[in-house]
């Protein structure tokens, strides 16, 4: 009887003793791509293939994602807004590259008549070009949505909710600088964004 009792004890013990936990994963600091979400978590991330780099990424570009600012900037990584009357967006990603010279760079969308979820242009006020990606303090040419470009760039809205004041959506864009180099359309894609406003 006692044998009865002690085998389901062992077997349960063995089974405890002998089950190995995952090790943990370990903390990164580098920037990841931001997952689709539409949660409004103030999210913002894109591939940026610059014409003199070439593809640096298994994405083809190198990894932008909004942040990165130490304690002291007071930039938000993502600011903007959404204009529920007018149906505007205006979206600025501000990414730190390096704190001690306060270089960063950042990259604009503005998209007009937005109605709900689908497929949207570049809002260009009547201008034949408007600044799309700006480097601050670094080497890098600023460059411009162009209207010499046929496609410059797609916005596709996958979320709005009005009530929660969440935005979300994806992006590409064919950026250009006239004066910077011989090869001078810069390709930003797999963007996306999840805006709280």
């Amino acid at each position: 009887m006692k044998t009865k009792i002690l085998l389901p004890i062992l077997y349960v013990v063995l089974v405890l003793v002998g089950c190995k936990k995952d090790p943990p994963i370990p903390e990164t600091t580098e920037p990841v791509m931001p997952p689709l979400t539409h949660q409004g978590l103030n999210t913002f991330g894109c591939y940026i293939n610059f014409p003199s780099a070439g593809a640096s990424g298994e994405q083809g570009g190198e990894l932008f994602v909004a942040g990165g600012a130490n304690d002291n900037l007071d930039i938000p990584a993502l600011s903007g807004q959404f204009d529920e009357n007018e149906h505007y967006l205006g979206l600025q990603a501000t990414r730190y590259l390096n704190n001690e010279i306060d270089e960063n760079d950042n990259i604009r969308i503005r998209v007009s008549a937005i109605e709900g979820p689908g497929e949207y242009e570049i809002e260009m006020f009547g201008d034949n070009k408007l600044l799309a990606y700006r480097n601050w303090y670094g080497e890098k040419c600023d460059y411009y949505f162009d209207t010499l470009i046929q496609d410059m760039a797609k916005v596709t809205i996958t979320y709005l909710n009005e009530t929660e004041n969440i935005i979300a959506g994806t992006f590409y864009m064919n950026l250009l600088n006239r004066n910077c180099a011989a090869d001078t359309i810069m390709k930003i894609t797999d963007g996306r964004f999840d805006f709280k406003y």
